[in-house]
């Protein structure tokens, strides 16, 4: 009976392991399947982009979390510009080549492109750590997506590490669990008081 005991304990055991073990191999090593930023943590903020940021600006001014260094962006802009390689714009620069006034040609979804991603620099005191965020509006205009990129440190500016990629798994959920109860519940808060003070 204490054999088959102890033999169920160490199939459980290496079964558990096992599982554990390609759960990590696929979140660290594959990570989400979808778009340029797969290995990000996000949070849908029931608030405009508009709002969130915002929010963001707020708190910039009497929270450190919220204050990169100052060798730091705080908020970058929001990466747009027509499409030079496009056939219309190449045809508008044949134009301008013998017409000097020929006007820009109006923007459309053919010539011209919208970065999805506004990029955030927020900050850990405690640890010197940079905070690499980003929003996005979603398609519902009232929902924006805020997400975790990556950590770097202030002497390093190049070196970051990716959230759910360069972290052990507790070491993961860790730092998940500082960035939410750090930015994304105060952002919320932050919208929800300004929310019931504009309804009084």
């Amino acid at each position: 009976m204490k054999r088959k005991s102890i033999k169920y304990i160490l199939i459980s055991l290496v079964s558990f392991l096992l599982l554990w073990g390609c759960e990590e191999f696929f979140r660290r090593k594959i990570g989400g399947f979808a778009g340029s930023y797969p290995y990000v943590e996000y949070w849908k903020i029931n608030a405009s982009e508009a709002e969130v940021i915002d929010a963001i600006k707020t708190l910039n001014k009497n929270n450190p979390n919220f204050q990169p260094p100052k060798h730091i962006k705080f908020i970058s802009e929001r990466d747009t510009g027509y499409k030079w390689h496009s056939r219309e714009m190449q045809e508008y620069l044949d134009k301008l080549k013998i017409d000097s006034l020929t006007p820009l040609p109006e923007k459309n979804y053919n010539n011209y492109h919208y970065d999805y991603w506004l990029h955030i620099n927020l900050y850990y005191p405690d640890t010197k750590e940079t905070v690499r965020t980003w929003t996005r509006p979603d398609f519902d205009t009232t929902i924006t997506t805020f997400a975790f990129h990556s950590l770097g440190k202030d002497n390093l500016p190049s070196d970051f590490r990716l959230i759910n990629k360069d972290f052990w798994y507790l070491e993961n959920r860790k730092q998940i669990k500082k960035f939410r109860r750090t930015f994304v519940d105060k952002i919320n808060r932050e919208i929800e008081n300004k929310k019931a003070a504009h309804n009084n």
